[in-house]
Parts: C-alpha cells; structure tokens; sequence
C-alpha cells in the first residue's frame, strides 16, 4: 500500500490551471526526485501532502497514523529557544523530561539547595528517561545536530541568534530526529556545506522509509534517488532510477514520440489533401467520410502531441575589455570577527581567463572572502592587488540589493544602455510580454530574483565575474543554461559554490578555504573529490602504531615486526590487491565498476516490491562500492 496517493487531483491558483487530473504515489522504500521548471508547482505539491492546502478536485490518500516529515524552504523556528532544546521538540515528552533534568542540574549548584531533595527528584526522572529510551534519543540527537553542521559549542545558543543558513539545518535535524515515514524535503541542500551535504546523503541512503525531494542539486538526485517524477504541463511523469537515467530515457521517449509525431501528421496531411481535392466531385462522399472519421481522430486520445519545447533561459555574457597579464595578486589577507579568526595568511595569484572555484565549510569566510575582494568588506591584515583594464561583475546570493517598489525594467535599466536592448536580455531570461513592465521586485520569487541578477549581470559585460552560490534560487534547466554559458565565458571567474555538478562542470582551480589557511588545488573538482576520497581511505599514521601489549606473554620484537610488514605492504604493489595493475587498466576498471553500480541502482529502482531480489542488489551494491574504494584508493596511490 503506498504511503501516500494523489488521485486525479485538480488546482487553480489566481487564473492558471497548476495540476490537472495529476495521479502520483509513493512507495515505502523509495527515494524520489521531484523536478521540474520553478513556478511548476512542486512546492505548491507538497502544502497539498500535508494538508497546508486542498486540491479543487480529487483526493490526497495517506493511510492513518502515517508520520510525515516536511522541510520547508522558510523554516519556523521559536526564536527563544535554545538549538538544543528546538531540536528536542521533535521528541517532545523526552524533551521535556531532559528540560527539567537539566534545570535540577543547575538546582544543585545553588546554594541552601536540599540537594538530597533534589537528588531524589533527579533519579526518579533518569529513571523515566532511561525506560523511554531517551540515552539513544540523544546520542542520535546529537549526531544528527553534528551531521547537517551544528557544533556542540552551538547548542545552548539561542535560535534568534542564529543565521538563516543554521536554522535551516536546525529544522532539517528536528525532522530527521522524528523518523517519519515519509520525508518531504524542499531544497534541503541549499544552506549546507559539502560536508554535510554528503552526510545528508548517506543518512537518506540509509533511511527505512520514503523520501520525495525538490532538488537542483544533481549529485544528490543522482547518488540518492532511485526514482525521478517530473512536474511538466500539470501532470507528473515517473522515471525509474537516478537523475542521469532520467535524462536518457527521456531523450529516448522525445525521440520517440517525435518520429510518431511526424509520421502521424504526414498522414494527417495526406488525409486533408485527399478531401480537399476529391470533397466536391464525384468521390465528395468519400471525402466526407474521411473528414469525419479525421476530425474524430483529432479530438481522440491517439493524437501523438509534438515533443514539449518548454523554452529555457538564455545567459550570455560579452566582454569588451581584454584584462591585463597580471590580473589579480593576494597576499597574506586576513580577518577576524571579534575574537574568531576567519582566516590568515590568504594567498593567491589570479591570471586571466581562470575558472577558480572557492570551496569550505559553512564559517570558514568564502562570501566574505569575495566581500573583501572586492573591497567591500575590511580585512585585518594583508593586501588585494588588482590589474588593469577590468571591469568585475559581482552575483551576491542574498538577491537582496534591490529596491523592491521598482519595477523589473526599472532595476535592470540605468538609462545608458538602449531600452530595447533591456527588452531583449531579460526576454532572453524568460520576463516575457508586459511582465517587465508592472511586476515589482518585491513580489519576485527567488529564482526569479536570481534571473534578474543574472541580466543586470549580462548588460554590465564585466570581464571578470564574482559568483556567490549563482545556482542556490535555479531549476535544472536554468542551472545548465548558465553552465554552458560559464563555460563559453573568456573572462575570468571566482566561483562561491557548494553545487558539486556546477563545480565539476566549470572550475579548473579550487582555493580551498580551512580553519585559519587555504590550500590552492591546481586542478578540477572531480580530481579534488577523488583526491580526499583517496585520503580519507589511507590508514593514518597512528592507525599504522603498533598497540601497546596488554600482557606480558607477548614478544618484545613483535611491535618491530608489525611496522616492518606495514612499510613493505605501502612500498610493494604486489602486497596490495590492485598493485599489478596499470593506471590505464585501474582507470578502465573504475569506470566499469561505476558503470555496474549504476546499473544495480537502476535494477534496484524496479525491485521494491521483491524483497530477496532487494537484498541481492543491496548486497551487490554495497560490494561494489567497497571495490570502487580500493580501486580509487590504488589509483590515487600511484598518482601521489
């Protein structure tokens, strides 16, 4: 029985038809991408699911006692409580019970307390607590608060003061905590770093339920998910397996349906030829049959439509002005906010034509990074040298650096660059017809916001272009339209992002921001990934020590012979698994291994309902991956 079920639902918001006859189910096991353009109505979808709102039409079927958990992309918080405590809410007894241990903890320090009293009171809790299983409750608490990126030294801090970033993993973490059945996740990876980002995925891969996620992240749709739905003309279509299967069987289907297309409109032509010709002489009857008989076929189910040519945004970027040779020096930048050092001693030298990508964790300054670039932020210590002849254009993720009375013409035009040419790039960007003429930057989505930065952008013409998390507000369609425009862009670029496809697609040099330094990587983000993965997989130096012996009865020399037989095992290939093979064959069997792990990830998509063939995959997939990791690990190996 599927944990939720849309039947023939029907919605109307303002004059425009969202979902029509729209029929869509979830199954307990199944990891789901919901895609498709913004305005669509994917989150319109899930308000439905949880009976935030109703459909005109039809019927949202959820069995009883089913638990859903909803991450909304505007978190509610209460501002007065403590990290902690929000996040015990999702437990709400056991919360309780740990409130009040926590606040006889405090008791007993006071003085005059009757601390037997209080003990007694103490015990009688821990007690209560232990039978209702709150000692796990919390170890998975605090994993989970670690996990999306909240630190313990966080954790008593009240929710008002936190940023919109962290009170949006504060309120992913409250729903992971509550183990519902069905987690609906609305863009959960926008205010996450890498790392947590990855940790995500792993918990979802591990989750017993059902997940539906909105995402533009396709890593994540293409590593979690194991089946897509498409939000497209009002109706979903489902895919089976991951975001790149997706992409290929409907390349397929199009093809397909377009050959039918045109097959069936030359035979519509050859129909109306015939009763044009014929529909007033001696074979008129005939002709009148056939008209009829086609204008039946017209009104039918059979008609094949023309594949959707759902136009998406246009981005291009011209520049005038060639930058100098030497177009960008740093040296020994640093910053600190009150008494927290961001970072010390940044170095780097840009070069014309670069595609550098500015990648940490959340905290470790990379917007304010970019901000002290451009001088728009004071640095403690250290010098930002810039060339000549450059005209640098700056994308600042907040979108909020516009007067929201102003119309969308009104903030892209600056009453130098001809009105027609406005006209046209933000045409270009999908403000068509008399849009950009009476809708108010106020009232703008965020994608929408994004698109208008994006113009504002294209009409500068800057030939050095500062990006701050440019895909965080894009769908699909929109985030590879500014891809294949980065990609074709000969200025150059310094890219904020926590998008791992955006930064694979673009970037051929990453800073690499860290507590207190950098590291300045010559090379892609793919090699960066594979490079750390590589890392995380060698033994550390202490994993390599010989355990002290715990008695007596063990030789002396055996600590000795243990390194020696770990240092022949790192100098010999022939004592490693993968050691015999070349870089070429390591590289052919990685890429066959990845091949085979997709393939068993797509066979696994069509097996929920076959429990043993389930656990086969499961078990073939998790080999695999185990083989991926060596293989890597020897691969990288040899590179060092």
């Amino acid at each position: 029985m599927p944990l939720i079920a849309l039947n023939n639902l029907e919605k109307v918001l303002g004059d425009r038809l969202m979902f029509d006859k729209l029929a869509f189910a979830i199954e307990k096991g199944e990891r789901v991408g919901l895609i498709g353009n913004n305005g669509e109505g994917k989150t319109t979808l899930f308000k439905m699911m949880i009976g935030e709102m109703t459909p005109d039409v039809g019927e949202v079927m959820i069995p009883r006692g089913t638990k859903i958990g909803y991450l909304k992309q505007d978190v509610e918080l209460d501002p007065t409580n403590t990290v902690i405590d929000e996040a015990e809410l999702a437990f709400a007894e056991l919360h309780q019970i740990a409130h009040d241990m926590r606040d006889l903890e405090h008791k007993m320090a006071e003085p005059d307390v009757d601390l037997e009293k209080v003990l007694a009171k103490y015990e009688t809790l821990q007690h209560d607590f232990e039978d209702k299983g709150g000692y796990a409750f919390r170890h998975k608490l605090e994993a989970t608060l670690l996990g999306v990126g909240l630190p313990e030294s966080m954790w008593e801090t009240n929710v008002e003061k936190l940023s919109g970033g962290q009170r949006s993993r504060l309120a992913l973490a409250k729903i992971l905590i509550s183990e519902p059945e069905l987690l609906l996740l609305d863009e959960p990876t926008n205010h996450l770093d890498l790392v947590a980002i990855e940790w995500l995925e792993d918990y979802l891969l591990a989750f017993n339920g059902a997940v539906l996620v909105i995402s533009h992240d396709r890593y994540m749709l293409d590593r979690v998910c194991n089946k897509i739905a498409w939000l497209t003309n009002r109706k979903i279509k489902t895919y089976p397996g991951n975001f790149t299967k997706f992409l290929e069987l409907k390349e397929l289907e199009e093809l397909s349906q377009a050959r039918a297309h045109d097959l069936q409109q030359k035979d519509i032509a050859k129909q109306e030829e015939f009763i044009r010709r014929f529909g007033a002489g001696q074979r008129a009857r005939e002709a009148q049959g056939r008209l009829k008989k086609l204008e039946r076929f017209k009104k039918s189910d059979a008609i094949v439509g023309a594949v959707d040519s759902t136009k998406s945004m246009s981005v291009k970027f011209n520049n005038n002005a060639r930058a100098g040779d030497q177009l960008l020096r740093v040296e020994g930048l640093a910053k600190s906010f009150g008494g927290l050092k961001v970072w010390s001693d940044i170095t780097f030298n840009v070069k014309p034509g670069e595609r550098i990508g500015i990648i940490g964790p959340n905290g470790s300054g990379k917007t304010t990074l970019l901000k002290s670039l451009l001088g728009e932020m004071p640095v403690d210590g250290g010098e930002v040298r810039w060339g000549t002849n450059l005209d640098i254009g700056y994308y600042d993720q907040r979108l909020d650096e516009f007067d929201p009375e102003n119309t969308i013409l009104e903030e892209c035009h600056d009453g130098m660059t001809p009105e027609r040419k406005v006209r046209d790039v933000l045409g270009s960007l999908l403000f068509t017809g008399d849009t950009v003429d009476y809708k108010r930057m106020g009232d703008l989505s965020g994608g929408e916001r994004a698109r208008v930065a994006l113009a504002q952008l294209m009409l500068e013409k800057p030939n050095v272009i500062l990006l701050d998390e440019p895909t965080n507000h894009l769908d699909v369609q929109s985030a590879a339209a500014l891809e294949n425009t980065l990609t074709n862009f000969d200025g150059t670029l310094l890219i904020v992002s926590h998008d791992r496809y955006f930064l694979s697609q673009i970037v051929t040099r990453l800073i690499v921001l860290e507590p207190g330094g950098m590291i300045d990587f010559e090379g892609s983000f793919d090699e960066w990934q594979r490079k750390t993965h590589a890392a995380s997989l060698a033994p550390s130096p202490q994993a390599n020590k010989p355990q002290q012996a715990k008695t007596q009865a063990k030789p002396a020399q055996q600590p000795a012979k243990s390194k020696a037989k770990s240092d022949a095992g790192k100098d010999n290939p022939y004592a490693r698994k993968f050691g015999r093979h070349s870089v070429k064959d390591l590289e052919k069997q990685i890429a066959e291994t990845e091949k085979q792990i997709a393939e068993a990830q797509t066979s696994l998509s069509r097996a929920t309902r076959d429990a043993n063939k389930s656990k086969s995959l499961n078990a073939t997939i998790s080999m695999l991956s185990a083989t991926l990791k060596e293989l890597e690990a020897e691969y990288f190996l040899r590179e060092a």
